[in-house]
């Protein structure tokens, strides 16, 4: 069964092409999961993935109350280690086809202005071109960490200016055109650093680490004056609520942003809403 596994973690890093953080969860998750059931996968039922769902959200497995997002995260790391069971014929049934996730509370994502987005890019001057084009990339693009991580030389043209997501969230590609903004910064980056596997590359040419463009982002808005709490993924709220805001089609964002779902991208039309009914609020005579 061990060799199972380390297949699994292969597939997952190579084939899907996950994030170093991706790929830790979804092991933690299964290894956490077979642990508890003690059976082959091969024997495992959909009552077995119940009954671990169940002692999952009384906090019997972690040792602590589990959120609904976590619960929702660990059917989604057994759906996929079955998918690929299923996949190379270790399971002639898939447990996890009618397991759903349980009913999770929208937030409203947090965003920045325009003038804050605007600050922040021009926080590096050229000599930290790798940082302007990586702030460039989560914003213009709308780019999820684990993908600008991940991205390869090939993934990213110039003529015609686009970037591809190869087995995104979700295990979908999808094309998101780079505008004229990011592509003046990510040309002048190319052209000094010369990225040869990685777009992004770390040390001994693996892909930058997560926590690097965090710092960046972190760094770029104190540069910036911005004293909101953000992180990578607040350039992302922020690239689809500005679309929203500019009247593009919800449909058009859901693909640049990559959702399976249209329900996923329709938070940004409340978050859009909010703000227009905030700025009728200003119109004080």
């Amino acid at each position: 069964m061990d060799r199972l596994v380390e297949a699994f973690e292969d597939y997952l890093g190579h084939v899907r092409r996950c994030s170093e953080n991706t790929l830790k969860a979804y092991m933690k998750d299964v290894r956490r999961f077979l642990e508890y059931t003690q059976k082959h996968p091969r024997d495992v039922s959909r009552n077995d993935v119940e009954g671990f769902i169940k002692a999952l959200s009384k906090g019997m497995i972690t040792g602590g109350e589990v959120t609904e997002s976590t619960i929702s995260r660990y059917i989604s790391s057994l759906r996929v280690f079955f998918d690929y069971l299923h996949l190379i014929g270790v399971v002639s049934e898939n447990p996890m086809e009618k397991v759903r996730h349980p009913r999770l509370r929208k937030k409203v994502p947090n965003f920045l202005s325009i003038e804050e987005v605007r600050a922040m890019l021009n926080a590096f001057d050229e000599r930290k071109i790798k940082y302007k084009a990586i702030l460039s990339l989560l914003y213009f693009c709308g780019l999820r960490v684990g993908e600008l991580c991940n991205l390869r030389v090939e993934d990213v043209s110039f003529y015609p200016p686009y970037v591809k997501v190869v087995m995104g969230k979700g295990n979908k590609d999808r094309i998101v055109p780079i505008s004229e903004s990011a592509l003046n910064v990510l040309e002048a980056y190319v052209e000094r650093y010369r990225p040869r596997i990685y777009f992004f590359e770390g040390r001994a040419g693996k892909p930058i680490h997560p926590a690097t463009v965090f710092r960046v982002v972190k760094r770029a808005a104190k540069k910036a004056g911005v004293t909101k709490n953000i992180h990578p993924h607040t350039l992302r709220h922020s690239f689809a609520t500005h679309l929203i805001m500019n009247n593009v089609n919800v449909k058009i964002v859901q693909e640049l942003l990559g959702h399976a779902n249209l329900s996923t991208t329709s938070i940004y039309l409340h978050v859009a809403d909010r703000e227009k009914f905030e700025a009728v609020k200003r119109l004080v005579i």
